[in-house]
């Protein structure tokens, strides 16, 4: 009986070499997350307001800290710890008709009847309706802000202000989730090879 001693030729280097490129692999990977995280909204802000008439500005504050105290229209969070599970999250309230261009923004002087109008879809000015058959008109706020309102019935109360549609409700439109979908995809695959580039993957080689 002839017992042979298996080894592997360089073991120890090779070894090293699988270490060091798993080490970089990951390296690869967490920044290509980081990047998503840091890239993803402003690609969604794009697709956003590709088809709605709102201002980047607005989507992309989505979930920042809103200045002099005003309340944020929304919140982004990315979840995830893998490229291939990425989730990004939107949350939001449903935004006025102030958001999407409203005219007029006063109320008009010497009228009982008006119409209010707003932009929500770029190109297409259409007459607000609200939820009730009553005229909408506007009404000034504490803050100095004018809102639309619609009574219920007949009487003077109740009446509620009218809001439209959220952030998310927007990402949900099948034009702009589809959009949204292509420019994810074309980030992290562009963002997954330049990390791959910069850190400089080496595959092991066994010597013979």
């Amino acid at each position: 009986m002839v017992n042979l001693q298996l080894s592997v030729p360089n073991f120890k280097t090779l070894s090293q070499q699988i270490e060091a490129q798993n080490a970089n692999m990951q390296k690869v990977i967490d920044r290509t997350i980081s990047d998503c995280k840091q890239r993803a909204p402003a690609q969604i802000t794009k697709a956003v307001t590709a088809v709605y008439n709102i201002k980047s500005s607005e989507v992309t504050a989505a979930g920042k800290a809103a200045k002099a105290g005003a309340k944020t229209i929304g919140e982004v969070k990315v979840r995830g710890v893998r490229v291939n599970t990425l989730q990004l999250v939107y949350s939001g309230r449903r935004l006025t008709p102030l958001h999407f261009s409203m005219s007029p923004k006063k109320r008009p002087l010497n009228k009982k009847r008006y119409t209010v109008k707003a932009t929500f879809f770029k190109g297409q000015k259409k007459t607000l309706k609200g939820k009730y058959d009553t005229p909408i008109f506007l009404a000034p706020q504490k803050q100095g802000i004018v809102l639309p309102f619609q009574r219920v019935g007949d009487s003077r109360t109740p009446v509620y202000a009218i809001h439209t549609i959220s952030i998310p409700q927007m990402i949900e439109n099948e034009q702009v989730a589809t959009d949204i979908q292509g420019r994810i995809d074309e980030l992290l695959t562009t963002r997954l090879q330049h990390n791959i580039e910069q850190a400089s993957v080496v595959k092991p080689q066994v010597k013979a």
